[in-house]
């Protein structure tokens, strides 16, 4: 959820291109739920939208690692692991539509001995966490952990 903030004392500045860069690292709650990491970048994403910040001007990725890259598996792969489809595809779809980019850890995947086979469109795979934010970051993105 989201709520229009109608009687805010800081205006939102106009134009402003809200660059942000979200490190999603834990996987909260049940694996048959949503994960809240990713439903904290849904939020972002609906609370400036409602409250008048344009698509155009949104511009988000998320560095999955650790026990958050189980949000972006395949069903067949998530399954393996968690025994029920992975609940969090129809989410990612949507934030990717949304324009919001994915970047799994290199060393993550490496780590549990997958590779990219087993990850969702659009999810793109990155040397690691650290480089991708410290790229990101170096790009423009403000940093949210």
């Amino acid at each position: 959820p989201a709520f229009e903030v109608k009687d805010r004392d800081v205006p939102l500045r106009e134009g402003h291109k809200y660059r942000v860069v979200f490190e999603a690292t834990e996987y909260p709650g049940e694996k048959s739920s949503l994960n809240r990491e990713l439903t904290v970048v849904a939020r972002f994403m609906n609370m400036h939208g409602k409250n008048g910040v344009p698509l155009e001007d949104i511009d988000v990725a998320v560095v999955l690692h650790g026990q958050a890259l189980m949000a972006a598996l395949n069903d067949e792969a998530y399954q393996a692991y968690n025994k029920v489809d992975n609940p969090n595809l129809e989410l990612l779809q949507d934030l990717a539509d949304a324009g919001v980019k994915f970047y799994a850890c290199g060393q993550s995947l490496g780590f549990r001995g997958l590779d990219k086979s087993v990850l969702v469109e659009p999810v793109k795979v990155g040397l690691s966490a650290m480089t991708m934010l410290v790229t990101l970051q170096a790009d423009g993105y403000a940093f949210l952990p």
